[in-house]
């Protein structure tokens, strides 16, 4: 059975680093006052950035009334664009429970559907959350972690228990989503005025506004778009692509993995490893193969932190020890795919055990069962089936470790594998 070089690509050039993150101690903010915009509009052809026409506030209003459910608990407030599409900021302020609310800044529809009417969907289907603030797996009053102040890096998560591999221990609900290209179709004054109209309408804004700042000017920046900046991440509802904040996530330092639920608009955080008593908790930000020199500079500019890890923090000897396992790792990829189009297994198989050797010394990957895997497809590929059985075992027991998908797959591989084996 041939390799399938494009799985093979992927499989090889993906992965994660494990970087230490640290936020930053709360800065001093000042919430925006409440306000009432339901009669704030413009009448006739006369238009203004900052408000909305008041064609549109009552298109917003129509739409929150039209007999069909939804899941809003204020008017829609929009904004006209150059576009003629305008943005709005729809909130469901009671979405996962009393002190949690959602505030969502995407284009105005009324298309049954668009992205907005999915996600609409799933606020009204979604199941309340077991506690005001987070799930943390079955065991809501005695959490795994504390939330402690660390020196030279503000606050951290530090496990107060072991964590064990594999083991889900957060769940956080989004906050905040905006499409990713609302920024790109409004003015920056409009998309300042979203943000922080977005944040004010939230049961407790200041579950936002505590939040990390990366700013270099604090003062020049709105609280409500640096706090978004520094903090949110990418992800996919309703067929489309949103930043998103995730409140209890962001304020906490996570060796851990994080996952999106399109469905519950969640983002769980899985232990990748067993993380132990008083050991800090992190998650990645960078991918695995950039160098030191490239690393850093990024997670500053974008995030505002000095990583401090202690690869980062260590000597110089470490730093250029570890540069060169990620390089080689990022080189022997095309190699072993070339090897394995010229049907050189042999050599393709010598390759992808050094390449496993150098990301099991570097620790980096969640688990190795994709690279376990691959190992498993070259014996197979080979015609070794023995040796493709033990690879492909190993995979599932990463895997499952890890409760990654792909178990079923490889579970019919090993079957089918073994039956071959009998009948030969």
């Amino acid at each position: 059975m041939a390799l399938s070089i494009l799985t093979t690509s992927l499989l090889l050039l993906s992965g994660t680093a494990s970087a230490n993150i640290q936020s930053q101690p709360p800065k001093q903010h000042v919430l925006p006052p409440l306000r009432s915009h339901v009669n704030d509009c413009l009448p006739g052809p006369v238009k203004h950035d900052l408000l909305p026409s008041c064609e549109t506030a009552f298109v917003s209003n129509e739409t929150l009334k039209s007999g069909q459910e939804k899941p809003w608990t204020h008017t829609p407030f929009c904004l006209d664009t150059k576009a003629g599409t305008p943005y709005c900021v729809f909130t469901a302020s009671k979405f996962q429970g009393p002190k949690r609310g959602i505030s969502i800044i995407a284009p105005l529809s009324n298309n049954a559907s668009s992205s907005l009417a999915q996600i609409e969907k799933l606020i009204l289907a979604s199941p309340k959350a077991k506690d005001d603030f987070i799930t943390v797996g079955e065991d809501l009053e005695d959490p795994p972690y504390a939330l402690r102040t660390i020196d030279g890096k503000g606050f951290g998560l530090i496990a107060t228990r072991k964590i064990p591999k594999g083991s889900i221990f957060m769940t956080d609900y989004a906050t905040l989503m905006a499409d990713k290209d609302f920024a790109a179709n409004l003015r920056m004054e409009q998309g300042r005025l979203l943000l922080s109209e977005a944040v004010v309408r939230l049961p407790y804004p200041d579950r936002v506004l505590k939040l990390a700042r990366s700013s270099t000017r604090p003062g020049d920046v709105p609280a409500a778009e640096d706090v978004m900046k520094t903090n949110s991440f990418s992800v996919e509802a309703g067929g489309h692509g949103y930043v998103a904040l995730f409140p209890d996530v962001s304020v906490r330092v996570f060796c851990a993995i994080t996952r999106f639920n399109a469905a519950a608009l969640s983002k769980t955080i899985t232990a990748f490893r067993d993380i132990f008593p008083g050991e800090e908790i992190t998650i990645s930000y960078t991918a695995f193969n950039l160098q030191s020199k490239i690393r850093l500079p990024r997670l500053k500019k974008l995030w505002g932190f000095d990583c401090s890890c202690n690869l980062c923090a260590g000597p110089p000897e470490l730093l250029a020890a570890s540069d060169a396992r990620r390089q080689k790792v990022d080189d022997l990829g095309p190699e072993i795919v070339e090897l394995v189009e010229e049907g050189k297994f042999d050599e393709a198989v010598k390759l992808n055990k050094e390449m496993i050797q150098a990301l099991t010394e570097e620790e980096i990957l969640p688990h190795m069962g994709d690279y376990y895997e691959i190992m498993g497809r070259l014996y197979q590929a080979w015609g070794k089936k023995k040796e493709a059985v033990e690879w492909f075992e190993k995979a599932l027991d990463e895997v499952e470790g890890f409760k990654a998908d792909g178990a079923d797959d490889l579970k019919r591989i090993i079957k089918a594998l073994k039956a071959e084996k009998k009948q030969a």
